[in-house]
């Protein structure tokens, strides 16, 4: 393969899958997934997918989400072609990027438009596959575990009216055959 060919199949497989992650600001898990469509160019290779049901809140206390604090984003992602992708970033998608979906007090519209105004999510957060900060590789037809370090913040100044909130984060991944 030569180098025009080379450049025209890393652009071609760049990839971006848009990931739902959900959790509480109380204890529990939640998850959606949605995916970009395949991009025929460059051998077919199809993007990464995010398991249904693998989507997880991980919180610093069995309690949830508290003021000030942090949670980690825990999700499996499968890669379906035959060559290693490669993960270039990792960001909160375009629209929709965060969600307050229930258990407020009380339990309304404005109150859930104030919680969501209160989380922050980390616009390039940290990740790990696998456990391994340096590596962002996941080999052909394989899945990986990707956690998102203190990719969601609630306030320091938030109200009990967020206490035991239920909120949905959604993300961009993107990659490249390597």
């Amino acid at each position: 393969m030569n180098r025009a060919e080379l450049r025209v199949l890393a652009t071609a497989t760049s990839l971006a899958a848009t990931l739902g992650g959900a959790g509480f600001a109380f204890e529990g898990v939640l998850g959606t997934t949605d995916t970009s469509p395949i991009n025929g160019r460059g051998g077919g290779l199809q993007p990464l997918v995010v398991q249904p049901d693998s989507v997880r809140s991980l919180f610093d206390s069995e309690d949830g989400l508290f003021p000030g604090h942090s949670a980690d984003i825990s999700m499996r992602v499968a890669n379906p072609n035959r060559v290693t992708m490669t993960i270039t970033s990792i960001t909160p998608a375009a629209a929709s990027a965060r969600t307050v979906t229930g258990g407020t007090t009380p339990d309304d519209s404005p109150t859930h438009e104030y919680c969501t105004a209160q989380l922050t999510l980390d616009p390039a957060p940290r990740f790990a596959i696998d456990n391994h900060p340096a590596t962002h590789r996941i080999a052909p037809n394989t899945e990986a575990t990707i956690v998102l370090r203190s990719a969601v913040t609630l306030a320091p100044d938030t109200d009990d009216r967020c206490q035991r909130m239920q909120f949905q984060t959604r993300w961009t991944v993107a990659g490249q055959s390597t």
